[in-house]
């Protein structure tokens, strides 16, 4: 073999060692950032979780809310009828 040849032979085989070592290095990476983002995932699904419990909270605060301003204007129209017939002329 020629000086030539084996500059060649080198050069190509540099050539596709850079190439495998980028794809390692890459392989490596994507496997690094799918593990974040599956690590995010659950962190959401803890969020969402707490929103959802928040949000059953709220729901059954609202829902007494309600029953006490039913009850006040119920007794309010109560009081406007006992009312109205104690007054004079109505």
């Amino acid at each position: 073999m020629t000086e030539t040849v084996i500059v060649a032979l080198i050069s190509a085989g540099s050539s596709v060692l850079v190439a495998i070592t980028a794809l390692v290095l890459n392989y490596r990476g994507f496997t690094s950032m799918d593990a974040r983002f599956a690590s995010m995932d659950a962190r959401f699904a803890s969020i969402d979780a707490r929103f959802a419990s928040l949000e059953a909270s709220m729901n059954s605060r609202f829902a007494s809310i309600e029953a006490d301003l039913k009850e006040f204007y119920r007794m309010l129209a109560d009081l406007d009828k006992r009312i109205s017939k104690l007054e004079p002329g109505a």
